[in-house]
């Protein structure tokens, strides 16, 4: 691992390494968009399909602007009121914008990121960074800089440490579509709908994906299986103590490992990672998750809840049993 005073973004890349550097979200592995053997390489050691299209990561407004085609009045604005923040914007993208990073489609995703040293790196940085999570393609995602490290050989990538991250999960990702006034909501965060909804002229809407239906796939984190631990995992909503609900279910206590989770929307973000890839390292051979009942009709927990809908092999409400 290295600290900032003693990397150069230049200096690793120009010796084909990778660099994975910390983000108020997760740890992304970061290279150049103007360095298409580098981007590549992110694919290859991830795992990652080339259906994925992969995050934009700016140090200023200007660079952003330097990535799109158009450039509308509300994503300054959003840019004002979020940026550094957990808000991916997605918009039509400039030319010189390699389709290796947008998957083929005709808008870039985003971000600038809210942590200094992910700041730092982006500023003395060649050209704007994608940065998708520093995981393996549908694992757990790296909230810490030792989790990086247990997955790559520092012969490829160059760990950036800069301590855990504060938010914990992937950035809220909305397209704007200029020509009919339109936001797509893509992916949730910490940052809410009604948050997005607030910073709205009057002539713009916002598009939701249909009751049950993932987005389109033109943003990160839309597969139906994502962010997952190893061992499986069971989610149960119930006002029953997570202790309670799974010793019950087998008898057998000893073969779940209990997983410890807030009841504050933005604490439990903050601990999900970790706590899962802890929970895979535990004596058991199942995850068992409790969630408070009210979690569902919380924008608060929006974020949480699609992250586990995704990592969760079995979900239950409270009548259903736990088996």
């Amino acid at each position: 691992m290295t600290s900032l005073l003693s990397v150069d973004p230049a200096a690793v890349f120009d010796s084909g390494r990778l660099i994975a550097m910390p983000t108020e979200t997760v740890y992304g592995l970061a290279a150049p968009i103007n360095r298409p053997d580098l981007v590549a390489r992110i694919f290859e050691l991830k795992g990652r399909p080339a259906s994925n299209p992969l995050i934009v990561h700016v140090g200023s407004t200007e660079q952003a602007r330097g990535c799109v085609r158009e450039w509308p009045a509300l994503a300054q604005h959003l840019a004002e009121r979020f940026w550094p923040g957990p808000l991916t914007l997605v918009l039509p993208k400039a030319n010189h914008i390699s389709d290796v990073i947008t998957a083929g489609q005709g808008t870039v995703a985003l971000r600038m990121p809210d942590h200094p040293v992910a700041l730092a790196i982006l500023r003395v940085s060649p050209a704007p960074l994608v940065a998708p999570s520093a995981n393996l393609f549908t694992r757990l995602s790296p909230t810490r800089a030792e989790d990086v490290s247990a997955v790559f050989d520092s012969a490829d990538v160059e760990v950036v440490d800069g301590g855990p991250c504060r938010v914990g999960i992937e950035s809220t990702i909305i397209g704007l579509d200029p020509a009919t006034k339109t936001l797509r909501w893509l992916r949730p965060g910490l940052i809410s709908q009604a948050d997005i909804r607030a910073e709205m002229p009057a002539d713009w809407r916002l598009e939701l994906p249909p009751a049950g239906q993932e987005a389109a796939p033109d943003a990160p984190g839309q597969m139906r299986e994502h962010y997952r631990p190893i061992k499986s995992l069971t989610v149960v909503v119930s006002e029953r103590p997570a202790s309670a609900i799974f010793a019950s279910a087998t008898g057998e206590e000893a073969s779940w490992v209990v997983l410890p989770l807030p009841e504050d929307a933005a604490a439990a973000a903050r601990q999900l990672y970790q706590a899962l890839r802890q929970a895979d390292q535990a004596d058991g051979e199942r995850i068992g998750l409790r969630l408070p009942p009210g979690c569902r009709d919380d924008p608060a927990w929006e974020g949480v809840l699609n992250r586990l809908a995704k990592a969760a092999t079995d979900w239950r409400d409270e009548c259903d049993p736990v088996s």
